[in-house]
Parts: C-alpha cells; structure tokens; sequence
C-alpha cells in the first residue's frame, strides 16, 4: 500500500499548481522533507503543580473563624453597652427611690404635720371646748307586716334578684 496524501504549503507554489491542476494524490516521498511540529506542549513537573485543596480548605476554615470572632466580639460590645445603658437607668431610679423615701419620711413627720396644720388654720382638739349632746330615748326596732300581695310574687322577687346579680356581674367585667 502507497502512502499518499494532500499536502498543502503556504510557501511552496508547487504543490498548490498541483492541487489545482487537478491532482489530488501527492507521493509524499517526493515531496521536501518538512519538519513537523506537534500540538502537545510539554513543561517541567515543577512548574504546573496540582491545587492545594488542603490550603484552600484551611484558609477557608480561617477566613470563616475570624468572621466568627469579628461577629462575636461586636455582640459583646453591644450588650456592654446594653448593659452600661441599664446600669445608668438603675442609677437613676435608686436615686428617685432615695428622693421618694425622703419625700414620704418627711411627710410622716409628726411636727412637720402640725406645722402645716398651722399654717392652714387648724388648731389642736384640746383647745377646742367640747359639747356634749345626751339623747333619752331607748333603741327600738318596727317590724312592718308583710302584705299578702308581696307573697303572691316571690317568684318575680327571686327573678329580680338573678336580674340585679347578672347586671352587677356584667358592670364588675367592664
């Protein structure tokens, strides 16, 4: 079996007069003697390593733990303050509850009541004169009888009576 091919130059005008006249089989023994340059290129291992998985995969472990303790060194800045927030409102409500107990001390204060008793007008009892009043009479209790018709409605009585409970019951809930 021959081997035959096409061959094609860019600089050669031979082999495209060929092509062109009609020849299609070229013996490639008689054709120049081309150099022919693969398509592979080849490189020393050295210089193309494969990707670090393991140093990515630790920079990513890195990278997410100091955006944890970013994240959670700002939470605590923030329920400090929280905290200093509290503590001034806890200050200052100890302070009225001093004010406060103060303000009611001095409100108890027996001579500070007479002195504003005083000043409103008021006098002591004992310098008041006294009046007694004696009345005569005994105590006593009147029973007035029943009539026969306020019998006959007890029944109305006893309806009454639910009536007023519900309405009392209803005014309490509001």
């Amino acid at each position: 079996m021959k081997n035959t091919a096409i061959a094609v130059k860019n600089n050669a005008g031979i082999e495209k007069k060929r092509v062109k006249a009609g020849l299609n089989a070229v013996d490639v023994n008689a054709l120049p003697k081309t150099k022919i340059i693969s398509s592979v290129f080849t490189t020393d291992a050295e210089t193309h390593k494969s990707i670090p998985f393991g140093v990515l995969f630790m920079i990513c472990i890195f990278t997410i733990a100091a955006i944890f303790i970013t994240f959670l060194s700002v939470r605590v800045n923030e329920v400090n303050n929280e905290i200093s927030d509290l503590n001034s409102q806890l200050a200052e409500i100890r302070e009225q509850t001093a004010e406060a107990k103060a303000d009611i001390f001095e409100k108890k204060d027996i001579t500070m009541i007479r002195q504003t008793a005083e000043e409103l007008g008021m006098v002591r009892s004992e310098y008041l004169p006294a009046h007694y009043i004696t009345v005569n009479t005994e105590d006593r209790v009147t029973v007035y009888a029943e009539e026969e018709e306020q019998r006959q409605i007890g029944f109305a009585a006893l309806l009454s009576a639910v009536g007023d409970s519900v309405s009392s019951f209803v005014e309490y809930m509001k």
